[in-house]
Parts: structure tokens; C-alpha cells; sequence
């Protein structure tokens, strides 16, 4: 918890020099990290992205390069100014995510609120949510 006040305070610190941010860490608490941050920050302007991976980058085969690509397009975007989690070509709203698999690649979920968006050969967002 008082890292995720660092990663809070670094993104207000900067929050006027930046259209959007992306947070890399480990899976294990991100869901939690990210909801935490969704309730420090009220009505946020700008996307803040949470990612990871469950493969590391080091590894030839691995989920991180994607999600990571992924995670700074969506944080450069202008459609969804909240707290999310970009995981396994799903965006999901941070403050209702979960993990759910520690050992498969789609390891998060929002089992109560469809994705924000899916990625395929297109990025289908969903306006109304």
C-alpha cells in the first residue's frame, strides 16, 4: 500500500506534463494496486493504465511486449479516462478486476462488467460502459 501512494503522487506530481500513463508491475497485486488508485484519483481527466505480464519480457515467447504496446496505446487515447487494467487483449476497469489465473496468460477478469475494450485484428471499445 504505501508503494501504491508512490505511484499515486508521481502520476499527480506529473499530471499536467503527460496525456496519459502506464504502470508496469507484477501480477500478483495489481488488481489491488489498481483499484486503490481508481479511489485516490476522483474524476480523473486522463487514462492511467496498469500492466505486466505472466511470461517476462526475457523470455523469447511472452505476453509482455503486447500488453505493454497495448497499454501505451490506450493510454494515449482519449476515450477512456479512468484507472484500467490492460491484460490479454482485454481493458478492464480497475476497480472491477480481478485475478484469476496465476498460470495461464489470461490471468484477469471482470466477471461482473463485460471489458472496456478487446483486442483482435480491431480494437472494439465499448462506449457505453
Amino acid at each position: 500500500p504505501g508503494d501504491w501512494a508512490l505511484v499515486a503522487e508521481d502520476i499527480a506530481e506529473n499530471y499536467y506534463h503527460f496525456d496519459g500513463f502506464v504502470v508496469l508491475m507484477g501480477t500478483d497485486t495489481m488488481a489491488f494496486a489498481a483499484s486503490a488508485l481508481t479511489f485516490m484519483f476522483q474524476n480523473l481527466g486522463k487514462p492511467v493504465v496498469f500492466t505486466g505480464s505472466q511470461i517476462p519480457l526475457r523470455e523469447p515467447y511472452n505476453d509482455a511486449r503486447k500488453n505493454l504496446i497495448m497499454a501505451v496505446i490506450f493510454a494515449s487515447s482519449d476515450t477512456v479516462s479512468e484507472v484500467t487494467i490492460f491484460f490479454h487483449d482485454r481493458l478492464l476497469r480497475a476497480c472491477r478486476a480481478t485475478k484469476v489465473n496465476t498460470s495461464k496468460l489470461l490471468a484477469f477478469d471482470s466477471p461482473n462488467l463485460d471489458p472496456l475494450a478487446e483486442i483482435g485484428i480491431n480494437i472494439e471499445e465499448r462506449q457505453h460502459l
